[in-house]
């Protein structure tokens, strides 16, 4: 059964799917990650992120993966409290790194 954005964030958060207490934060996140993504040219994440949202279908397949791993890593990164400097070092570096692979997908998508 396929998850949705929200359950699958929560999942990779360590939050059980069913509770509910993060949501509003969560989706408050998750809508403003996909602004990002919509600015490195992601234009399938033009979507509005709610309880019901499902992945969109990516045109290319690299490009839905590294984006699912972005939305992870800068989740963690907001909502990972006891991360240490070390370990926020490492997601700002993923972070980066990501975003230059998202956009170089992109942009090799579109040639």
């Amino acid at each position: 059964m396929a998850t949705t954005i929200l359950e699958e964030i929560k999942v990779g958060l360590g939050i059980m799917p069913d509770n509910l207490g993060f949501d509003l934060e969560l989706r408050i996140f998750l809508n403003s990650i996909k602004v990002n993504l919509i600015q490195l040219g992601v234009t399938e994440m033009d979507i509005d992120i709610d309880e019901q949202t499902y992945w969109p279908d990516f045109e290319e397949v690299t490009v839905g993966g590294l984006v699912k791993h972005y939305v992870l890593v800068k989740a963690r990164q907001a909502f990972d409290p006891t991360a240490s400097e070390t370990i926020e070092k490492t997601f700002q570096s993923s972070v980066v790194q990501l975003e230059g692979r998202i956009t170089h997908e992109v942009e090799e998508t579109a040639a």
